[in-house]
């Protein structure tokens, strides 16, 4: 328990110091950090885009992330890898990484432990913490991992079950509101978008995010300000500047409008309110009436969301106290407002709550690590949503496009239908005296019925060569033989 506490103490302060002096190594004082789980996530993600462009499936198994997630953390830390088995692909995986850290504009736990080093003053500890703890801490070690997300021992049973339902709503729920701050303070962070977006429902599943990220993608910008100016576009664009009719995302216009009005309104608190403190707790409170919304006292996620509102406001009040107490020496000045900005008390006023929400963000990147791996990857994102939720990797992933298995053109249907159409024996039918009228060159009904529909028919049918009765032979009158007859 020491020792736990003294990596917990270790690591607070390395991220204090990296909160505090970034500005000196980042372009942007907003940088967020990505913690164990997110960490894997992106992982995740980034095999799965290096086997679609070696293989053309955006897929990877669990078992090769997780080769992956240790290779990562040994090459990231300088570690030695013992004879662990390489990942497959895995320069083009830490490529990929990279690159989506990068363009959303956040770092990881050992990007921060790393610069740590050139970041410290002279009156900073020097590194208590090895690269061994962190790798421990990271890999989810039985030692540094909370016992609460310990996998019950005995054989499942329904109060255990009920327990690791109730943890992992917990942890999807406290995750949703970690990432509507992530937005308010990183725009660029396209994983907090991907949390947010349809929490709470707002029926943009998996083909509106498949647009979104197609639109963000043509654009090269974040999903947020994808997000954002197409709505505005279509709400204040005028009929030459809007998006056109057959803009994908014209079908999803109302729940992304839900969505970009939920946000205006937090960042509205977020500006204005000039106490960081109440700023956040305003905040707190919206977010957890958009998701309570509809829900009933008895539903897991709505006892989840009160106690994660709890728990975070008084987190936001003991932030709150400190930062104040230490205002002259902390350093943190994120996004300075510009000096063309409208209203100079609320943009000076938003300074502070964003100094209290990247604090507490940076607190939470310091939660031990999810042990069960496959629940975090595959299950995590049914929680909220039910049957509307998918996984990760499938929100990810564009619906497959038609292939070469597509219906071809009706006429070869037809004639291959036709191909294997067998003539049946014809039965013989009773018929009127006036049989010799019909023709029996067209296609019987059962022939017709044969087609998979009527649709398959052929839409020329020859007719039948018109019959050509022979003339009659006039045969020559017969002798009657001579008879007697009497007439009375």
């Amino acid at each position: 328990m020491g020792t736990k506490r003294t990596m917990e103490g270790s690591l607070k302060t390395v991220v204090r110091v990296f909160r505090r002096e970034c500005h000196r190594l980042l372009d942007s004082e907003r940088t967020t950090v990505h913690g164990a789980d997110d960490m894997l996530m992106v992982l995740q993600l980034a095999a799965a885009e290096v086997c679609k462009q070696e293989r053309g499936d955006f897929s990877v198994a669990l078992s090769d992330v997780l080769v992956a997630w240790k290779c990562l953390l040994l090459d990231k830390l300088h570690l030695s890898h013992d004879g662990s088995p390489l990942s497959e692909n895995y320069d083009l995986i830490r490529k990929e990484y990279d690159s989506f850290l990068k363009r959303t504009n956040t770092v990881d736990l050992i990007d921060v432990y790393n610069m740590y080093k050139q970041l410290r003053r002279d009156e900073d500890p020097e590194d208590s913490l090895t690269a061994m703890q962190l790798f421990e801490f990271l890999y989810g070690n039985a030692e540094a991992v909370e016992v609460t997300e310990l996998t019950p021992p005995c054989p499942a049973t329904p109060s255990n079950r009920a327990h690791r339902c109730s943890s992992q709503v917990r942890r999807v729920v406290r995750r949703v509101f970690c990432s509507y701050l992530g937005l308010l303070v990183n725009s660029k962070n396209d994983l907090a978008l991907v949390h947010t977006l349809n929490a709470p429902s707002r029926s943009l599943g998996h083909r509106a995010f498949t647009d979104l990220k197609h639109a963000a993608h043509d654009s090269s910008t974040s999903l947020f300000l994808a997000v954002t100016s197409f709505v505005r576009a279509v709400q204040l664009g005028g009929k030459g500047y809007a998006p056109p009719q057959s803009d994908p995302l014209r079908k999803h216009m109302k729940g992304l409008s839900q969505f970009v009005h939920f946000t205006d309104q937090l960042e509205e608190i977020l500006g204005e309110c000039p106490d960081s403190s109440v700023a956040g707790c305003r905040i707190m409170s919206g977010i957890r009436a958009a998701l309570l919304k509809g829900l009933s006292n008895g539903d897991p996620v709505y006892a989840a969301a009160e106690d994660t509102v709890k728990q975070l406001k008084e987190r936001i009040g003991q932030i709150h106290t400190t930062l104040k107490e230490s205002a002259s020496s902390t350093g943190i000045s994120p996004a300075r407002p510009k000096a063309y900005a409208i209203n100079h008390a609320t943009a000076y006023g938003g300074r502070e709550s964003v100094k209290l929400l990247l604090t507490l963000l940076d607190e939470e990147a310091l939660a031990p690590p999810c042990r069960n791996k496959a629940e975090l990857l595959t299950e995590d994102q049914t929680v909220l949503n039910g049957t509307e939720g998918v996984c990760l990797l499938f929100l990810y992933k564009s619906p497959e496009a038609p292939s070469g298995l597509s219906p071809q053109p009706l006429q070869n249907r037809v004639q291959s239908q036709q191909g294997h159409v067998k003539p049946k024996a014809r039965e013989r039918v009773i018929r009127s005296q006036f049989a010799c009228t019909y023709q029996d060159d067209g296609l019987p009904l059962n022939r017709i019925l044969e087609f998979p529909s009527s649709s398959q028919l052929p839409t020329c049918v020859h007719p039948a060569p018109k019959r050509t009765s022979p003339s009659p032979v006039i045969a020559p009158p017969e002798e009657e033989p001579e008879t007697t007859s009497t007439f009375v």
